[in-house]
């Protein structure tokens, strides 16, 4: 076979060995049905349900209805972010919470098969899972039964949920994705705030930095007054500074006023009060106030006069309270007035100054206090601006996903898929039988095909034997060749007869010996061998049979003989002229066939006889008297007999039992005839009691 066979793929053999393994196959294909309809009727159906978020990857601003441009690079890292979010543990546990799905005998805890047999054989069994584990148990079923996907390319996301219940699978799917979008406004709800308190930080500080500025360059002026007024040379400078000098020293007294004010109004000395706001009607109706008191300290108790004068005494002192309160607002509103003609002066003072001719260096240093204040004015707006924004956007933050299709419980289970299923089942079982069928063809199993036999070992197949029912008359199958010499089983050997000749022609004055053998006992080989041999006998050739199996000789059976003593006796006792050849040598009774027959089966090893000279002798002798020697040698794998008969046949045929011959052993059996035949000698097989159809028997109509 060359490499170029070898590499060839034969459909037709392919499709040959799936027929002949047919009943495997389909066997595989109901054992998987089987298994998987089984599965159907046990398994708990599963319901999905899917809800689908729409994910904006710009973000959504109420205060800023501008949208930008993003790339899909972007837009797509993005989307996978979120996906990975509506995978996350914290908000697995955040629907699980809302939802109370540990509550519940599907999430929850429950007692699985192997507690329930236990159980059930009253062993003990394992406590059910509370607190962390609990919540780690169910969020692990969570998890287990969420499924998140984008679509494709699209801004689409699908969150699918299953339960044994269509209801709570809706329930759960719809439930995670409204949790997920309400996280996504509070992490942008949090986020603003924070950025408001990092805000709020920096806005206190500009503040302070606002205040130190603002008045950095009134209090230059006034630190510097003098040697403005002088640099300056301005009589409205000194006016201005007097004026200013006036009005501090007013101011001065009105605070020292007012704190004494306060001071007696809660200690509710209103003549201290009068005097130092200067009210003549506070201090009268304090006189009132202290006469009234008097007479009342003078008046019996109870008494019309008393009750008139307590009266009395009351309203003068709510007039006296309200006085008192206006007297302080009135020199609270002096102070004020002060304070604003301050400003309105040192606002004239640095109008003026600012107006005049001044030094280089005391412009630099008024300019640089004045950019200052611009800068720290500016940063405050921006700050406090900026503050505002975020506090408004906290406020009305949406979220940048949304549901555009809310999960509804499904009318069909998702699990188990019984159409899908019974295909899958059907196809694995279909390539599992396939597979199962070709490991039986090539590695495990019977022969059952010509072709088979020809792909095993290397041989070639010289007949097919059909397999045909012993009839009740007949000692062997063998004696259908004789009795119906036109049947198949006699075409058979017939065209064995014809396959050895054509590789071993005859010699003039030499005969040819073939061998006649087998892998493991049991194969039909004597049989084979009886029937070769009368096939040459009746075709007129001087034909011995040798039955050459001294471990289980049987060929004295097949022709109804027998023998006072055997081949091994004559072999062991060698050429003396106790056994002479005529004791194990008989004539067929139904051909002119001579077969040299055993008696008993050994009880010692044969090998050494095979090996003797007598027995070299024997078949020497034979080709030279006789046209062909067939020896029916002891089966290869078990014994090794027939190792030593090999080298001395011209051609072996080895005989193949059909569906019975393991694939190994007949491999073996033909290491062991390469190694141990001449060189040249011819080799072919035979595969006996078939029971199919060949087509080399459908020519039914030239056999009888």
């Amino acid at each position: 076979m060359t490499d170029q066979d070898s590499d060839f793929i034969d459909l037709k053999e392919i499709l040959s060995i799936i027929r002949r393994q047919a009943r495997l196959i389909v066997l595989t294909v109901i054992i998987a049905l089987a298994i998987a309809f089984f599965h159907l009727t046990q398994a708990t159906s599963q319901y999905t349900a899917t809800t689908l978020l729409m994910v904006d990857p710009q973000g959504k601003n109420v205060l800023d209805l501008e949208t930008g441009t993003t790339s899909s690079q972007a837009d797509n890292a993005r989307l996978e972010s979120e996906v990975e979010i509506l995978k996350s543990d914290s908000l697995a546990l955040t629907t699980i919470q809302t939802q109370e799905l540990y509550l519940t005998d599907e999430y929850g805890p429950s007692f699985g098969i192997t507690d329930k047999l236990r159980a059930a054989l009253g062993m003990d069994v394992n406590e059910l899972p509370t607190g962390e584990d609990l919540m780690q148990s169910t969020l692990g079923k969570f998890n287990d039964s969420l499924s998140v996907r984008r679509r494709g390319l699209t801004y689409l996301i699908a969150v699918s949920a299953t339960s044994e219940s269509p209801q709570r699978a809706a329930d759960i799917a719809n439930a995670h994705a409204q949790n997920y979008i309400a996280q996504q406004v509070t992490s942008k709800v949090d986020s603003s705030l924070s950025a408001r308190d990092v805000i709020q930080n920096q806005l206190a500080q500009a503040r302070a930095t606002l205040a130190s500025t603002d008045g950095a360059l009134e209090a230059y002026i006034d630190q510097n007054l003098s040697r403005l007024e002088s640099e300056i040379g301005s009589d409205r400078i000194s006016q201005l500074r007097g004026d200013l000098t006036a009005m501090n020293q007013q101011l001065d007294m009105a605070r020292a006023s007012q704190t004494a004010a306060r001071q007696a109004l809660a200690n509710q000395n209103y003549d201290e009060l009068a005097q130092q706001v200067g009210d003549a009607a506070l201090a009268r109706l304090n006189q009132q106030r202290e006469a009234l008191q008097r007479r009342l300290a003078g008046t019996e108790a109870g008494t019309a006069e008393a009750i008139d004068l307590a009266s009395g005494l009351a309203q003068i002192e709510d007039q006296l309270q309200s006085q008192a309160q206006a007297a302080v607002s009135d020199l609270d509103n002096s102070i004020r007035s002060y304070q604003d003609e301050g400003t309105t002066i040192r606002g004239a003072i640095r109008d003026e100054v600012l107006a005049s001719n001044l030094s280089p260096e005391t412009l630099a240093e008024i300019y640089s206090l004045q950019q200052e204040a611009q800068i720290a004015q500016r940063q405050y707006d921006t700050l406090l601006s900026r503050m505002r924004d975020i506090e408004t956007q906290a406020l009305v933050q949406i979220a940048d996903s949304r549901i555009v299709s809310e999960a509804l419980p499904p009318r069909n289970a998702s699990f188990p898929n019984k159409k899908l299923e019974l295909a899958l089942a059907l196809v694995a079982g279909l390539g599992i039988g396939i597979a199962i069928a070709f490991a039986n063809e090539y590695f495990f199993g019977g022969v059952v095909s010509a072709s088979q036999l020809a792909n095993i070992i290397p041989l070639r197949v010289a007949a097919v034997i059909p397999k045909v029912q012993q009839g009740t008359n007949e000692l062997s199958v063998a004696d259908r060749l004789v009795d119906e010499p036109m049947s198949m089983i006699a075409e058979s050997f017939r065209r064995l007869r014809a396959t050895i000749d054509l590789q071993v022609p005859d010699k003039p004055g030499e005969g040819k010996v073939i061998m006649v053998t087998s892998s493991i006992p049991a194969e039909g080989k004597s049989t084979d061998a009886l029937s070769l041999a009368r096939t040459y006998a009746i075709a007129g050739k001087r034909t011995l049979l040798i039955d050459g199996d001294l471990r289980k000789p049987s060929q004295h059976k097949l022709i109804g003989a027998e023998p006072q003593h055997g081949l091994l006796e004559y072999l062991i006792d060698g050429n003396s002229s106790e056994h002479s050849t005529g004791e194990f040598y008989d004539a067929d009774p139904k051909t002119p066939l001579g077969i040299m027959m055993g008696k008993r089966r050994s009880n010692v090893p044969t090998d050494a006889p095979l090996q003797s000279a007598a027995f070299e002798e024997l078949i020497k002798n034979a080709r030279k008297a006789l046209d062909v020697i067939i020896i029916d040698t002891a089966p290869l794998v078990p014994v090794v007999d027939a190792r030593y008969i090999a080298p001395m046949a011209d051609a072996v045929v080895v005989c193949v039992r059909y569906g019975v011959t393991n694939q190994s052993d007949l491999r073996t059996c033909y290491e062991q005839l390469t190694d141990s035949v001449r060189q040249g000698t011819a080799m072919v097989s035979v595969l006996n009691c078939h029971e199919g159809q060949e087509k080399s028997y459908r020519y039914t109509g030239y056999y009888s």
